[in-house]
């Protein structure tokens, strides 16, 4: 989404924490969902609400499976978005949780591949 908004991916998370609107993303898939997003801005929706609506789409998908097969309460978040602060902050509102993000996050699965491999 970063590349049909035009904002550098590092750049994505904070540019959508500048928006307070709520725009609902609908589609399920990416494909979709990139079709929503070109159609928003041809409608000359400003990219930080484009860009916060998006991190609020998957936070809803993921919210939405996590609570089918139960949660704890604080939850780690491993993985390349953890370093999308905009995405941290939709998917703690979404969970009500506390969302830890642990050093280095986009290697966590690296590591625990390196100790089973062991």
């Amino acid at each position: 989404m970063s590349r049909a908004l035009e904002i550098p991916v590092e750049d994505f998370g904070m540019i959508s924490l500048q928006s307070d609107k709520e725009i609902p993303l609908n589609a399920q898939c990416a494909v979709f969902a990139e079709s929503e997003v070109v159609s928003l801005l041809h409608a000359k929706t400003e990219k930080k609400d484009i860009a916060k609506s998006v991190n609020d789409a998957v936070a809803s998908r993921i919210t939405s499976m996590a609570r089918k097969v139960g949660f704890e309460k604080d939850i780690e978040l491993i993985g390349g978005m953890a370093k999308n602060t905009g995405f941290v902050q939709s998917l703690k509102k979404a969970l009500e949780s506390e969302i830890i993000i642990p050093e280095n996050p986009e290697f966590i699965s690296a590591y625990g591949a390196a100790l089973i491999n062991e």
